[in-house]
């Protein structure tokens, strides 16, 4: 593994992220994390991104199971589009930028992933759950 410092983000990101459109309902977008085992979704219109979409932000999006039926919690699930709760215009990064500008953006935002560009398209995702696993590497060599 190249040292640390030397990495950069397409050496840990994710390529090939499933995406989801931005009139996908939440329902597809729910059952699209669960099914890929991902907690994000970039969103894309025409190859392009315009914005991402966490498993949190559909959480919080849901109507309460408390409050409607199953069929009514379905309902609105399936009668709502990704657009009108993803983040809008999201910070991104490069490919070819160093991992610790990720890691920078990731540890002062909180954010827990960053689309990857390439000439405005997405090529990758890169998460804190990868940049844990390098670190992980990183110290596991060291032993």
């Amino acid at each position: 593994m190249k040292a640390l410092k030397e990495l950069k983000v397409a050496d840990v990101m994710s390529s090939e992220p499933v995406t989801i459109g931005p009139e996908d309902n939440l329902m597809e977008a729910l059952q699209t994390m669960r099914r890929q085992h991902c907690r994000r979704l970039p969103v894309v219109l025409d190859g392009r991104l315009i914005g991402i979409v966490a498993e949190g932000d559909v959480k919080r999006a849901e109507p309460s199971m408390l409050q409607t039926s199953q069929e009514e919690f379905d309902q609105l699930m399936e009668l709502t589009s990704v657009s009108q709760i993803m983040i809008r215009d999201p910070i991104t990064i490069s490919e070819g930028a160093p991992l610790v500008d990720a890691v920078r953006i990731l540890h002062d935002t909180k954010y827990g992933a960053l689309p990857v560009l390439r000439d405005d398209h997405v090529v990758g995702i890169v998460t804190d759950n990868d940049v844990l696993r390098v670190l992980r590497e990183a110290l596991e060599q060291g032993d």
